[in-house]
């Protein structure tokens, strides 16, 4: 009695680990699949990076199918007590384990090109995306960062000089000579109050002038960005080892309830 309440209780184990393994799966299907058709994810990254995005979303969407398969096969292995179902689903989360293993250590030692990869993707955005008037992506999408982070332009308020934003027909030529009584516009999204009075005269600047830090945000958004990655990206880790972990757990029950069927039915011949 007391080893037929151990099996349930094994079993049971394995199926809701698996059945917590599956969940995720599906989860990284469903952002990949977001990061794959929302345009205005996608329209943020640069040109020339765009086959990059592309290829890791779709490795990230295999990923996330296989974890969806395995899962699946745990589940189905622990409630029919397939031997062969669970020696699968093992030998599968085995190979997800070493990958993800692979991925965390290349993620961490790129960090300085991820740090590029931000400082670029801002600068070419405050640069040669951001145009007046426009109703874009790329328009909604800088001006929600500016406001929600505090910050402005790519290094500074001064970066939007240089924008297709005050210059349209320099957005097929070299952009960034500027003279210095040239006036040029800042973004209300630079302002600490959008909708204030002094945010007007705020954002209508001569080179030579000294931005007014207290209407408007003076850090660049590229360094914001960057640092906001740097605080977070332990919580990222903490993240992948919890699901490391899970996934050790799930692999060690499952090879513990394949012996224990394996045992039983060998007892029974």
């Amino acid at each position: 009695m007391t080893q037929s309440g151990c099996f349930s209780c094994l079993k049971f184990l394995v199926f809701v680990t698996n059945f917590l393994v599956w969940l995720f799966g599906l989860g990284v299907v469903a952002v990949s699949l977001w990061l794959l058709f929302d345009e205005h994810i996608y329209s943020q990254t640069l040109d020339n990076q765009r086959n990059d995005y592309f290829t890791g979303t779709y490795l990230v969407l295999g990923i996330g199918a296989c974890m969806t398969i395995i899962g699946f096969l745990g589940c189905c292995g622990a409630w029919r007590e397939s031997s062969w179902m669970l020696g699968s689903f093992f030998a599968f989360l085995v190979a997800i384990f070493i990958a993800e293993i692979c991925a965390g250590v290349f993620i961490y030692f790129q960090k300085e090109t991820l740090e590029s990869l931000i400082e670029k993707s801002v600068e070419e955005t405050v640069l040669q995306k951001y145009m007046y008037n426009s109703s874009s992506a790329s328009v909604h999408t800088f001006d929600k960062v500016q406001e929600e982070m505090g910050c402005c332009g790519s290094k500074g308020p001064k970066d939007w000089a240089r924008s297709v934003f005050n210059n349209p027909e320099s957005r097929d030529r070299e952009i960034g000579v500027i003279v210095s009584n040239q006036k040029y516009n800042i973004p209300r999204s630079c302002c600490r109050y959008p909708e204030s009075t002094p945010c007007l005269t705020a954002t209508q600047l001569q080179i030579l002038d000294t931005p007014d830090s207290d209407v408007l945000y003076t850090q660049g958004c590229a360094d914001m960005m960057v640092e906001f990655v740097e605080n977070n990206i332990i919580f990222l880790f903490a993240a992948g080892i919890g699901i490391l972990l899970l996934e050790v757990f799930s692999m060690v029950l499952s090879m513990c309830l394949c012996c224990t069927i394996k045992k039983i039915r060998d007892m029974k011949a």
